[in-house]
């Protein structure tokens, strides 16, 4: 499987990762600050002091970014809501929190710390471009700091938009929920009104396009879908949570479990095992313990005229921190979990032994189940 995001590093034990899509907009962003925004407004300065510039304000931009969302993390953490990681993508940064805020003062903490961070980082960037615009710094130290406190404080205000799942959407939501008492309710009309900012930033966009503005306009337009799609998953993960509520791996896991031993080979594999169940992945097992995992993923890299004198052991995955669950392990964030890593089997281990399995449509088949009876 194509990994799309590289892990960078680790802050309050939390990973910081970038997808690939990240390179386009950090490319782009440079380009802008090196080409157009620097030389506009600083012309005396030389094409060297204009690249230095651009790149270390797009550095810096995107740290503030991190930022941002460390501001999020930190405060979710403090309250028992657990950070899988920080990624920075297209469009922007995200944290990926494990489950939803416990109460809406909680949701109100955690949202409002983002825009918080960008707003301090603005007021230091405005201090520190106070005192080099009057010090003895380089000609090309000022406008960066300049540069880099006013795009802090559009990034703060921008968040604060009432779009969910911009911070302004799930503070929207918090207030709402404190209201009703009712996450569902709440998140409903939270997603619907980030619908409708969504329509508004892609009527924008065409609008800023039919006027010769055309970067900007296609920037808008796909922030505008962005933020539509990105509601109507925020509200199917909260309807799926709320179903599976208190549902736990152990509850609807299967106990029968078909294992392939680590000496077989890829082909006795696939001719005994994938062609006979049809399953996309089988644990390996020896002696009831779990030694890892093989999927049709894993046999395409291999060339099939290698497929008798390789055995299961030289393909599989061993990853078992990644790979299996726990039996008491929510349901709800299995499943996201395995959406996430495009996983549709999952061993269920317990002592380091191999007790059940768990697959996606095993979770889907409990959440139709439980849909329908209004669990």
């Amino acid at each position: 499987m194509l990994r799309t995001n590289i892990r960078l590093f680790k802050v309050f034990g939390i990973p910081i990762e970038v997808n690939i899509s990240w390179f386009i907009i950090f490319a782009l962003v440079s380009w802008s600050l090196v080409s157009l925004y620097f030389p506009t407004r600083y012309p005396d300065l030389s094409v060297a002091s204009h690249w230095g510039m651009g790149l270390v304000a797009a550095l810096m931009l995107f740290a503030s970014v991190v930022l941002h969302e460390l501001g999020h993390s930190y405060v979710a953490k403090t309250h028992g809501v657990p950070i899988k990681r920080i990624t920075l993508f297209l469009f922007g940064g995200v944290s990926q929190l494990s489950k939803e805020s416990s109460d809406p003062i909680t949701e109100i903490k955690i949202a409002i710390a983002g825009p918080g961070v960008s707003y301090v980082l603005m007021a230091v960037f405005f201090g520190l471009y106070f005192v080099a615009s009057r010090g003895n710094t380089p000609q090309s130290v000022a406008p960066v700091l300049k540069y880099l406190a006013y795009v802090n404080g559009i990034l703060g205000t921008f968040n604060l938009i009432p779009g969910f799942p911009l911070d302004g959407g799930r503070l929207l939501r918090a207030a709402i929920w404190k209201v009703t008492g009712d996450l569902r309710r709440s998140t409903y009309i939270a997603t619907r009104v980030g619908g409708v900012v969504g329509i508004a930033f892609i009527a924008i966009g065409f609008l800023s396009v039919f006027r010769g503005l055309f970067v900007f306009g296609l920037w808008m337009v796909l922030i505008g879908f962005f933020l539509r799609q990105a509601a109507e998953a925020s509200y199917v993960q909260v309807v799926v949570s709320s179903a599976l509520k208190g549902v736990k791996v152990g509850d609807i896991m299967k106990t029968d479990v078909v294992t392939v031993s680590p000496e077989l080979t890829v082909q006795d594999l696939v001719d005994s095992y994938f062609f006979r169940y049809h399953y996309d992945s089988f644990p390996v097992s020896q002696e009831g313990g779990l030694l890892g995992l093989v999927s049709l993923n894993d046999l395409k890299k291999l060339p099939r005229e290698r497929w008798r004198d390789t055995f299961v052991r030289d393909v599989m995955q061993t990853d078992l921190t990644t790979l299996s669950v726990a039996r008491d392990e929510d349901v709800a964030i299995v499943l996201r979990r395995a959406v996430r890593d495009q996983t549709g089997t999952l061993p269920v281990v317990e002592a380091n032994q191999l007790v059940g399995i768990i697959t996606r449509r095993d979770i889907m088949e409990a959440l139709r189940v439980f849909s329908d009876l209004g669990h």
